[in-house]
C-alpha cells in the first residue's frame, strides 16, 4: 500500500568520521597548567544531520525562489563519492 502520509528519506547523512568544530574556550574540561584549546572537536552519527541542514540553508540563501523539491534534487543529483586516505 502506497501511501503519502508516510515520509520517505530520500537524502541520507550517515555518521562514519563526521566531524563537527565549533569555538569554545572551554576551561571545564582543560587540563590544570594549560590553556584551553581554540576549537573543541566532536564526531558521531547525530553530527550528519548539522552538514546537511548547513547545505539546505547555504542553497536556499543562494536561491531563494527554489522549492524543497529543488533544494532535494539539487543535493541528490550533485553528491560525490569521496574517498579518504
Amino acid at each position: 500500500m502506497i501511501s503519502h502520509m508516510y515520509l520517505q528519506p530520500d537524502i541520507a547523512a550517515p555518521g562514519t568520521a563526521i566531524l563537527a568544530a565549533w569555538i569554545e574556550n572551554d576551561t571545564e574540561v582543560t587540563r590544570s597548567g594549560h590553556q584551553p584549546p581554540l576549537f573543541n572537536i566532536d564526531s558521531g552519527t547525530s553530527l550528519s544531520c548539522a552538514h546537511v541542514s548547513a547545505i539546505v540553508a547555504t542553497l536556499k540563501s543562494q536561491n531563494p525562489s527554489w522549492s524543497p523539491s529543488a533544494i532535494r534534487s539539487a543535493i541528490m543529483t550533485t553528491g560525490a563519492n569521496l574517498i579518504i586516505v
